[in-house]
């Protein structure tokens, strides 16, 4: 009898915790078990660290200090993971984002986003929003091209956060693909800037007033792309 009392498993304690490295608060679940010794995992609910009963609270801080750079990126990658999207903007309109549909597209007439399901759904939406980025920056270039009388030689899509487009000596036009979150008028300023340094390589008074008898309006959405453009890093 005594064999079996001394044998009982102790039940486990759990327990909601949090700690404050470089004025940042890191919250975790601390589980207290029967074991050897200790774990840290993260899943949906976040940092778990699983140890022995009567660990010292000053050890499991050092573990968490040691540990920190994965943590963090671990805890990031969960979090971007585990958001899922509903709605995104696309051509300055809130698309909305619906599941379980028979294919992956966008119906531009309603508004939506389709999905077949919801993994890897960040990636369908990128690879979907860039198909039409192309498309749709060729068929207003080819609009404006008109009144420069000029024309790119290459265009392609750029994954830049830092700059919006760019034009080549060669006339080669890069554009990234975030634009097609912004609404028609800022994307036609930033086409608009590129196809007016084909004829100049530089921002020199020739070169705005080049960019305005093609868009006469570029001022106005060149500041609302100032003032907006953070809302169009939705995506990585």
């Amino acid at each position: 009898m005594w064999k079996k009392l001394f044998n009982k498993t102790q039940k486990s304690i759990k327990e909601n915790k949090a700690i404050v490295i470089n004025e940042m608060a890191i919250n975790y679940i601390h589980i207290q078990k029967t074991k050897k010794n200790i774990s840290l995992k993260i899943d949906q609910q976040g940092l778990i660290i699983s140890t022995p009963f009567h660990t010292p609270q000053s050890y499991i801080e050092v573990i968490i200090k040691k540990k920190l750079s994965w943590i963090l990126e671990h805890l990031k990658k969960i979090n971007t993971d585990s958001q899922l999207i509903t709605s995104i903007p696309v051509l300055g309109k809130n698309f909305k984002v619906i599941y379980q549909c028979s294919n992956n597209t966008i119906d531009f007439k309603n508004e939506i986003i389709q999905l077949v399901n919801k993994e890897n759904h960040k990636k369908i939406i990128t690879m979907l929003l860039k198909e039409s980025a192309q498309k749709y920056f060729n068929e207003r270039l080819e609009f404006y091209q008109t009144k420069i009388n000029e024309h790119p030689n290459h265009i392609t899509l750029s994954n830049a956060k830092t700059k919006w487009g760019s034009c080549s000596s060669s006339k080669n036009i890069k554009l990234s693909w975030r634009l097609i979150h912004a609404k028609p008028e800022i994307i036609d300023y930033v086409l608009c800037h590129e196809l007016a340094h084909l004829k100049h390589m530089n921002h020199s008074i020739l070169f705005w007033k080049e960019v305005e008898s093609i868009f006469p309006e570029y001022k106005t959405f060149k500041k609302e792309l100032k003032d907006h453009s953070l809302s169009y890093f939705i995506l990585d």
